[in-house]
């Protein structure tokens, strides 16, 4: 440390100890600024951190269970080397403050705001300052509390050293730097000295306050004199070792401002008290930043509130009663209502909350012809109609008529838009007394019509939607009985025409020229690929009509039915099929057999004039896989199966027609089919509860890919 810096930390020790702060008993004026700091910033450790030699020592601690720690411990040294406010927001951002014991154990420091706490002859003494064992960050109205505070504990440290017997000039001179004034009570005569300061700060010339006591006790606010008391009757038995209290002087033209009160009286040798000095500060702008928080934290929870239950559910009903009940209490109206707008200008009360004695309007159908001529236009712009005193406001006659059969002295009414048009209404009304709406309260309905219009969008997006499911379901059941019913019906005649074109061939074939002959070929053909068709729309309808329960299924044995059923096919190509050891999995087997059937069936067909070779594989979504090659990833608690053949393969941007019921990438000339096998596949598979995808290129094959969840399977 150089020499400079030797001598003014010489000289900063030596004023911190002319204070005489350190070591002292726990004092209320101290706590009551710490804890004021912690709720302003949110935070939940606060200090008045007083820097000694080695050591800091806490006068005032909130969320700490310590009443010192090392100097080298902790961030109040930048302080102290910067002279001005720090925040950190994040300690472990920077590679060296993580470093410090106090962020790597208690108090676990991740948040740091801290304000030098500098005396009016310019000396620092330590500082005021919030922690939080989380990120976090300050706005520029809390950071600007937080300074205020801390010139209240330099207030504070100067009063306690007036007190102890240090000059009144000294005194009177940091009082007049701070702006704030003195009082001085002499108790035996009970007169009063006011300061110019002090009466200026209120508004009043020298002349116009007295000196008797009763002079100030009436200009303290009524809500609060009897506390003012209490304060001054505690501090005289010595139940507090200051006078400190905090309250509303009515000034000279009738406002009411904040004030800080701070003293501390003093006793002769018979243990009367003789005389009591303190001062006033003017904490009004801080009482303001508080009330502003304290209406933003109220806000913020009827915002976090209504949006829950917006995520939670769409029930209008239940967010619309929260959002009334809830905006009546914070305002403290007499009634808030919700009115939905009908295209002909009336409307309903939806919600209401009311207090009791005034006219109960929820359900009500309200018909005002004055409103829907001269003011719903207004409201469909976007126009926030705010009415102090509807007596002396400029509104239609009749429209004053119609808001005093319900009561309404005052109203503030705000839109609520759905998609661009107007849907209804949010109101407040005060029945007892006009009123005076200030921008929160404009901003908190216009904020929450906002929400209301969000959640209304919402459900009437999920009402279409439901119901667009609900026909899908429905017209999918009567497509499926449709395809079932015609099926079924056409089986019999299309047995007799092929029957009838089976004889036709084989009594007249060579009989007649030879176009007669092909087309009687044609002919056959086609009703053998018709009654396929058929067949196959059949089982594919049955797939909802006749399913089965879901059991325990050994794939191996699925398999082998599968190919067992494609015996003749494998046999006349000569195929392999191969496959890994099959699990058991819960599954309505013979679907099951069918997808196995169908997929090892194109595998045969699809083989290029070569011999088909097939390989059915398996693994469990929590092994490793190869992802890089899979489009879909399985979970955990899935069985995927595979189906891997050497055929003539697809382009990607087939793979997801061809599992669309008739779609078919090639003419029935070269490969056969109907184009309604893979469908069945996909619709088996969905019923199981998994996927179904083909990975494939040309020229390389095609690998089927399905999933199947791995249900407990019951002990025997």
């Amino acid at each position: 440390m150089k020499a400079g810096h030797i001598d003014t930390e010489v000289a900063r020790l030596e004023t911190l100890r002319q204070y005489q702060i350190l070591d002292t008993e726990p004092e209320e004026a101290y706590n009551n600024l710490a804890q004021l700091a912690a709720f302003i910033c949110g935070t939940p450790i606060s200090l008045v951190n007083f820097i000694d030699e080695n050591r800091q020592w806490f006068k005032a601690r909130v969320g700490l269970d310590i009443s010192e720690m090392p100097r080298s411990v902790g961030l109040s040294y930048l302080c102290l080397e910067q002279r001005n406010v720090v925040v950190v927001p994040d300690s472990l951002a920077d590679e060296k403050l993580a470093k410090n014991l106090a962020v790597t154990s208690y108090p676990y420091m991740r948040f740091y705001a801290g304000v030098p706490l500098i005396t009016p002859k310019g000396d620092m003494l330590g500082t005021l300052c919030v922690i939080d064992q989380v990120p976090r960050q300050l706005s520029q109205k809390q950071v600007e509390a937080l300074v205020a505070l801390s010139r209240l504990v330099i207030d504070q440290l100067e009063l306690r050293r007036y007190v102890a017997g240090e000059s009144e000039e000294r005194w009177q001179l940091a009082l007049h730097g701070n702006k704030d004034g003195i009082w001085d009570w002499n108790l035996q005569t009970n007169e009063v000295f006011f300061s110019t300061q002090w009466k200026e700060m209120l508004g009043y010339k020298d002349q116009e306050v007295s000196t008797d006591w009763d002079e100030w006790t009436k200009r303290i606010h009524p809500d609060e004199r009897d506390c003012v008391v209490q304060a001054f009757q505690d501090h005289f038995a010595k139940k507090t070792p200051f006078y400190v209290c905090e309250y509303r002087v009515q000034c000279q033209d009738g406002s009411y401002k904040w004030i800080l009160d701070r003293g501390q009286a003093l006793w002769d040798a018979l243990g009367d008290i003789v005389r009591m000095v303190g001062s006033y500060t003017d904490i009004t702008d801080r009482k303001l930043v508080e009330e502003e928080l304290k209406r933003q934290n109220l806000r913020s929870q009827l915002f976090a509130e209504i949006t829950l239950k917006i995520r939670e559910s769409l029930q209008i009903d239940e967010i619309l009663q929260t959002t009334v009940t809830e905006v009546q209490k914070l305002l403290q109206a007499d009634r808030v209502l919700i009115f939905q707008l009908w295209p002909d200008g009336s409307g309903t009360v939806v919600q209401e909350a009311v207090l009791p004695g005034w006219p109960v309007i929820l359900g009500e159908n309200i018909f005002d012809p004055c409103f829907k001529e001269e003011y719903i236009e207004r409201y469909r712009q976007g126009r926030v109609s705010a009415i102090e005193d509807i007596e002396a406001a400029h509104i239609q006659p009749c429209h004053r008529k119609f808001l005093q059969q319900f009561a309404v002295r005052a109203n503030l009414v705000v839109p609520i838009f759905v998609r661009d048009s107007i849907w209804g209404l949010l109101l407040a009304h005060q029945c007892a007394a006009p009123r005076q709406w200030n921008n929160f309260e404009t901003e908190l309905l216009q904020q929450l019509a906002n929400q209301i219009g969000i959640a209304l969008s919402q459900a009437q997006l999920l009402e279409k939607e439901t119901q667009q499911s609900q026909e899908l379901t429905r017209s999918n059941a009567e497509l499926e009985q449709f395809a079932y019913v015609a099926s079924h019906d056409l089986q019999e005649p299309l047995r007799m025409v092929t029957s009838y074109l089976q004889l036709l061939d084989q009594r007249y074939k060579n009989q007649l020229d030879a176009n007669a002959d092909q087309f009687i070929t044609y002919a056959v053909d086609g009703a053998r690929r018709m009654q396929t068709l058929i067949n196959d729309l059949l089982n594919y309808s049955r797939l909802s009509s006749r399913r089965q329960p879901f059991l325990p299924v050994d794939c191996s044995v699925v398999l082998q039915q599968a190919i067992a059923n494609l015996e003749i096919a494998i046999a006349d190509s000569m195929a392999v099929i191969t496959h890994d050891p099959l699990p058991f999995v819960m599954a309505d087997s013979t679907q099951l057999t069918q997808v196995f059937q169908n997929l090892i069936a194109n595998a045969i067909k699809f083989c290029r004039q070569q011999q088909p070779r097939i390989h059915i594989g398996v693994a469990r979504g929590d092994v490793n896989l190869d992802e890089e090659s899979l489009s879909f990833i399985p979970s955990a608690d899935e069985w995927l199966f595979w189906v891997h053949d050497n055929g003539i393969g697809l382009e990607p941007q087939y793979a997801e027609r061809i599992f669309i019921i008739f779609q078919r990438l090639h003419g029935r000339d070269k490969y056969p089919g109907t184009g309604i096998g893979l469908a069945i596949c996909k619709k088996i598979i969905e019923r199981h509860g998994g996927r179904i995808w083909v990975e494939s290129k040309p020229g390389e094959g095609s690998t089927f890919y399905f999933t199947i969840p791995d249900r407990a399977i019951p002990n025997s």
